[in-house]
């Protein structure tokens, strides 16, 4: 071990812990109810007759040892299909709500050999089927895909043993019974997805799926959890947020486990207020781990008087993780993926003879021996929730033709709540704008991380705005109208400005990027909280008006 490398034992020992099998492999209760979806109960045994389905369909194309696509969503047929693709003794290569550009490359990225479709049993064979790169098929648990730095997605393989370890030892340090109700709320194919399907299986608990529309918005999904008893969730800090500042409290609430996200003293409290009567878990993983390998877990109540940085905790029993040079995090390779897609090595050779992955993640220890999160040692960036490398936002614009440069930049609010702006720089002859720009971005990269704002430069210049005196300050109307189409994405067409935002379109993840773009062009930080409280653009632009500073209340303010 080198100098300034400092080990940290986990909290228990893993020789001690033998992972049983996951899903299909641990015995339940054919007649108990798995999934609750939409009024519908379905059984484990429900489940796996579906899943039984789907790997006879995989058998039967002779895809054993295979990389299969399978779609994400919030649904028991994606549960069905991961369970059945695991029985089959294939790989399931997890595909996001992407746009198609980023979709086939993911499916190339992986050499995958087919990919579902709409219905559940429904595959569609590929022509460019090949092994993964130095991965045992038996040894793999699935493909997850995350940034990579030339705008096209990086496949991570992630390790059946490493995988079902990190499972363990997660519903280890958190028990769940079958007196647990589990909301699906994560991102599917995100890690903490995944912790949630595979929970009915190891620990007996049922999982509740929200609708699509009663998961996109904060006030319906609040009211939901307390309508469903709902007692373990997990959310982004920013979703935790909205949450807190759209509903009362939920009662049923036992547990809340932070994922996706750095976690604020801001977040906390507003999680702590949310759920009065729950132990507040601030998990810390990345899909290279795979999983949580570390965690904080805070009181009821205590949540509310916490502080930043809020600790990230311990390892789990799983892992080994040390502090090296300049307070870079490192997780031993028996608690990491075995690699990426491109046949690129994840851990590296240490001086103590073990192997280590180099999380980027720059932390500091406490003096009761857990640790916290400071910064990143790269542009590596989270946009609630969704990791990506700001070089692959500018490399995925770079291509598009007429564009000569382009520089993305992240902005990040004092509750965690941040957004990715964009500017390009075009060529004289370029006639490319900001809304065709956005619909190339919206295929190859996701949607969690297109840029809220995007601003198209001339390369001249004599063509720059405001080189003929036109540099007018924006209105606060305009500041409001712009970021809204911004994130939307539309054309020019107006937002009716007494219709909801949710009305118009908006999603909790947009309408988070619309304020913090907002509060970037404003120069002052608003409270995600307010689009809720003033739920239009005109009650919201009023509130504003009455609550910014002295000199910017007028419509002649400077607000550009």
């Amino acid at each position: 071990m080198s100098r300034g490398d400092e080990l940290i034992s986990p909290v228990r020992d893993p020789a001690g812990t033998a992972a049983p099998g996951l899903l299909g492999r641990v015995p339940r209760d054919p007649s108990r109810v798995a999934l609750v979806h939409e009024g519908r109960d379905l059984t484990f045994g429900d489940v796996a007759a579906l899943s039984e389905d789907v790997g006879d369909v995989v058998r039967g194309h002779r895809l054993v040892g295979r990389v299969v696509g399978v779609p994400a969503e919030r649904s028991p047929e994606f549960v069905a299909r991961m369970v059945g693709v695991w029985s089959a003794g294939a790989v399931p290569a997890i595909l996001g709500d992407w746009g198609p550009g980023r979709v086939r490359a993911a499916l190339t990225a992986t050499g995958a050999a087919a990919a579902f479709g709409p219905t559940l049993t429904g595959l569609e064979l590929l022509d460019t089927a090949r092994h993964l790169h130095g991965a045992d098929a038996g040894e793999v648990s699935h493909v997850l895909f995350t940034s990579g730095t030339t705008g096209k997605p990086k496949g991570i393989v992630v390790g059946r043993a490493a995988f079902e370890a990190a499972g363990v030892a997660f519903f280890k340090e958190l028990p769940m019974d079958e007196s647990d109700r589990i909301a699906f709320l994560s991102r599917p194919g995100h890690d903490p997805s995944l912790r949630e399907l595979i929970a009915p299986w190891l620990t007996g608990a049922t999982l509740f799926i929200p609708d699509s529309r009663t998961a996109s918005d904060p006030r319906l999904l609040a009211a939901w959890l307390s309508k469903h008893s709902i007692t373990v969730l997990q959310g982004s800090p920013v979703l935790l947020q909205l949450m807190a500042g759209a509903s009362l409290p939920v009662e049923s609430l036992r547990l809340v486990c932070s994922v996706g996200a750095r976690l604020t003293a801001a977040a906390l409290r507003s999680a702590a207020r949310f759920a009065p009567r729950a132990t507040i878990a601030n998990c810390y993983g990345a899909s290279e781990t795979p999983q949580v390998v570390c965690m904080h877990q805070v009181p009821p109540g205590e949540g509310l008087a916490s502080e930043d940085p809020v600790p990230i905790g311990r390892a789990l029993g799983h892992a080994f993780v040390k502090i090296g040079s300049e307070g870079r995090l490192h997780v031993e390779a028996a608690a990491c993926a075995l690699g990426y897609t491109d046949g690129t090595p994840l851990p590296a050779p240490g001086h103590d003879g073990r192997r280590w992955y180099d999380t980027g993640d720059i932390v500091r220890r406490l003096p009761d021996g857990s640790m916290c999160f400071l910064r990143r040692a790269d542009r590596q960036v989270q946009v609630n929730g969704t990791r990506v490398e700001l070089d692959e936002i500018e490399g995925a614009a770079a291509r598009v033709a007429g564009v000569i440069d382009s520089v993305a930049t992240f902005v990040e609010d004092g509750s965690g709540v941040g957004s990715v702006r964009l500017t390009v720089v075009r060529g004289p002859t370029a006639a490319i704008d900001s809304e065709e720009l956005r619909a190339v971005l919206s295929d190859c990269l996701d949607p969690a991380v297109v840029p809220s704002s995007i601003e198209v430069r001339d390369s001249s210049p004599k063509d720059q705005p405001g080189a003929q005196g036109e540099d007018r300050p924006a209105t606060l109307w305009e500041v409001l109208h712009e970021s809204a189409q911004s994130v939307l994405g539309r054309g020019r067409g107006r937002i009716d400005p007494d219709g909801g935002f949710f009305d118009a379109g908006f999603t909790s993840m947009s309408l988070m990027r619309f304020v913090a773009e907002v509060s970037v062009r404003l120069g002052t930080e608003i409270s995600p909280v307010l689009v809720f409280q003033y739920p239009t653009l005109n009650t919201f632009a009023d509130h504003l008006r009455e609550n910014l500073n002295e000199g910017r209340e007028s419509e002649g303010g400077r607000y550009g």
